[in-house]
């Protein structure tokens, strides 16, 4: 159960650190990046369904080590 958990947590934030990749190779914009909770960035289609997925990987890494926790397997 360790070994999904971290595997979950590394592929989210490559998932999350793939759209931002993506975004800042088409628009040169590292400000954006730095600044994502001002609503700085435009995302892209593809870029935002690249960065929700991360997003909920990560959320179920979270929830797979609640569970861990809590039901202590």
């Amino acid at each position: 159960m360790q070994y999904l958990q971290g595997a979950l947590l590394l592929g989210g934030l490559l998932l999350v650190a793939l759209a931002y990749g993506r975004y800042i190779r088409r628009t040169g914009d590292w400000s954006g990046v730095l600044r994502f909770w001002a609503r700085g960035m435009a995302l892209s289609t593809v870029e935002f369904k690249i960065q929700r997925a991360g997003l909920m990987v990560l959320l179920l890494a979270v929830v797979v080590r609640f569970c861990q926790v809590l039901f202590q397997w």
